[in-house]
């Protein structure tokens, strides 16, 4: 099987001198007879996962790997150079528990798994050669961990033709490693995978990464590296061997986000804290609240773990990956070139909460009714993670990169962002407004006393505004103003203006498209695993014309006094009535069921899709197949041109 670790160690060697008469020379002979000395490889050592390439330059490429210990020597060979020049840091959050998902391993409890990430720099390389490259990691017994041969590059020049890979929303669904292995069957390697977020469910979860595979549940590098079957024997795909010679631009989506964290609370599950996340600021209001205890010495660093810990946070993500540094959010948001492509990654993500308005839990549009006198226990509706409007600091970095030269004079320019930004999925509403918060007094009589606070709160506003009204508040409600949405009124008229050719999404799970004046948006998710695209076609036979499954909220939206106003909240359609664009060739979706006309979507459980943008041609071609039919033909459904 590919990619399985050699392991080596230099044998030791006892050199005999014998004083011996030979012949009638009486020469002295030098006899080395080698010894072997019994050794046994610790059983527990493993390299983690093949490398994989990062940052690129035009002379340069970083090579990441990962091992379950520490070493004591790791090395980078490439084409006929080798630097032992590695920076190794151990990921400090690597955790499972009993919702873990390992073929013939199971947890009991919260336990850390030692995770060690390596990283070189492979220099002085000439753009537009491949050349072959390999690592290798010594356990302190000195047992080398070495992995197979494969290629890489720098940056490509400009005009140098590429195949580029937009995919997102692995996270360990199903179909996924048959889709990344059909990518490679159907047009070779890519040269780079842009990843609109949802890399796996709980990014804290270190199987999830490196070795998931029960109930065909793949981890992120096994499917995208190709060698599945390593940790599923028997399964039918193996996924695609991708990462290992092409470097990966990711965005964050709300499944690189971990929530509260508090691994010393008995009853603390991974699940738990990545559905656990609270606004940053709220930290920051309740930080205030406790800090002569647990920051006495008013230290900045105390301060900011704190917050960090008690609201959420992408730790493990940032950790795993190298991204651009190149603003106030770190790598949380970036911008870089590669051959013809600008790529700019935004951070535009924000917490998914269910539907429901009976006040039984915390939703989008409500906290649940046993604890509204305690926010420790709130939710903050579907908070962003992020600001990114007009008043942002990631607003005014991006307004920076559009000017650069190094933007403008690209030939294609393409922008990341997870979330919502447009579409027919059932996470396209509510639109990504920030929450209005609506404290509820109810009298006697059953009249209703509102106040409304557009999030971010401050501290003064909680503590003057807030707080005096939580003993007497009856409801808690979350409002999406549609007129609000931050995209289409700070985002979209910015990219338009700066001639941006295409926003690549995720998170809808389907595939679908749009085209506003000369940007198209493509949200290409779809790699079988569909939540759903909400649209009722002109003949009438599709029609899935209501989102989401929780009746409540579209009870009350429809009653004669409803809480939340149906013109804020479509049931169906793009949400700011953009128009989807058909595909080109053929619609998959009649390729499924010959029932449905031609529709401008793919949402399916049992088709898989990917799309590719070919920089030599100035299009994007999406692919359709059925994972389920062995012998099934992947077929070119879709093209545009971004010219």
């Amino acid at each position: 099987m590919k990619n399985i670790s050699k392991i080596t160690r230099s044998i030791g060697v006892v050199c005999l001198i014998a004083g011996l008469s030979a012949c009638e020379d009486d020469k002295i002979v030098e006899v080395e007879v080698p010894v072997e000395v019994p050794v046994s490889v610790n059983p527990d050592h493993k390299l983690l996962s093949d490398p994989f390439l990062q940052m690129p330059s035009e002379d340069s490429v970083n090579v990441v790997w990962f091992t379950n210990f520490e070493g004591a020597e790791h090395t980078l060979t490439y084409g006929d150079k080798t630097t032992s020049e590695v920076t190794t840091t151990m990921l400090t959050r690597m955790m499972e528990d009993a919702s873990s998902q390992q073929f013939g391993q199971t947890y009991e409890s919260v336990i850390y798994r030692p995770v060690y990430r390596h990283e070189a720099t492979a220099t002085e390389l000439t753009q537009g050669e491949r050349v072959a490259y390999s690592v290798a990691s010594k356990d302190s017994d000195g047992f080398e961990f070495a992995s197979e041969q494969f290629t890489l590059a720098p940056e490509p020049a400009k005009d140098q033709a590429l195949m580029i890979l937009l995919t997102s929303d692995l996270q360990s669904k199903k179909n996924v490693v048959a889709n990344y292995q059909k990518v490679v069957e159907t047009v070779g390697t890519p040269d780079a995978v842009l990843f609109a977020g949802d890399f796996v469910n709980v990014p804290d979860r270190a199987s999830e990464w490196f070795d998931q595979a029960k109930d065909n549940a793949p981890g992120f590098f096994p499917a995208l590296q190709g060698h599945y079957q390593k940790y599923l024997p028997g399964f039918p795909y193996n996924g695609g061997e991708i990462l290992q010679h092409a470097p990966l631009f990711g965005t964050i989506g709300n499944h690189e986000v971990m929530g509260r964290y508090a691994p010393d609370d008995e009853n603390y599950s991974l699940n738990g804290s990545f559905n656990d996340p609270q606004p940053k600021w709220y930290a920051e209001v309740a930080y205030e609240q406790v800090k002569a205890e647990v920051n006495p010495t008013d230290d900045e660093e105390i301060k900011a773990q704190w917050i960090a810990d008690n609201s959420n946070n992408q730790q493990s993500f940032l950790d795993i990956f190298s991204f651009p540094d190149d603003g106030q959010g770190g790598e949380e948001y970036f911008a870089t070139s590669f051959g013809d492509v600008f790529i700019i990654s935004m951070n535009v993500s924000r917490i998914w909460r269910s539907w429901s308005v009976s006040g039984a839990n915390k939703s989008k549009f409500v906290e649940g009714l046993s604890t509204l006198q305690d926010p420790s226990q709130w939710g903050f509706g579907e908070f962003l993670f992020e600001r990114f409007d007009k008043d942002s600091d990631q607003y005014a970095w991006l307004e920076s990169v559009l000017q650069s030269d190094d933007f403008k004079n690209a030939k294609y320019k393409v922008v990341m962002a997870h979330q919502g930004v447009f579409g027919l999925g059932d996470n396209t509403v509510p639109v990504l407004s920030q929450p209005v918060m609506q404290l509820v007094e109810t009298d006697s009589e059953g009249v209703e006393t509102i106040t409304e606070l557009t999030f971010p709160l401050t501290n003064e506003t909680w503590t003057d505004t807030v707080e005096p009204l939580l003993s007497n508040v009856s409801e808690v409600r979350y409002q999406y103003p549609l007129a609000q949405d931050v995209w289409l009124n700070d985002i979209e008229p910015l990219l338009l203006e700066n001639d941006v050719d295409l926003v690549h999404i995720g998170h809808s799970h389907l595939w679908n498209r749009a085209q506003v004046e000369g940007m198209h948006y493509l949200e290409s998710s779809n790699v079988g695993n569909s939540y759903g695209a909400y649209y009722v076609d002109t003949t009438g036979a599709y029609t899935n014309d209501v989102r989401a499954s929780y009746a409540d909220f579209w009870a009350d939206v429809n009653s004669d006094t409803p809480r939340w106003s149906i013109e804020n909240y479509p049931p169906n359609g793009d949400p700011q009535g953009r128009t989807m664009s058909f595909p080109s060739v053929f619609s998959p979706m009649d390729y499924e069921n010959e029932n449905y006309p031609n529709l401008p979507f793919v949402t399916s459980n049992t088709l898989s899709v990917f799309s590719v943008m070919d920089t030599g041609s100035g299009t994007v071609k999406s692919y359709v197949f059925d994972p389920s039919d062995l012998d099934s033909e992947v077929q070119l459904f879709d093209e545009f041109s971004l010219e």
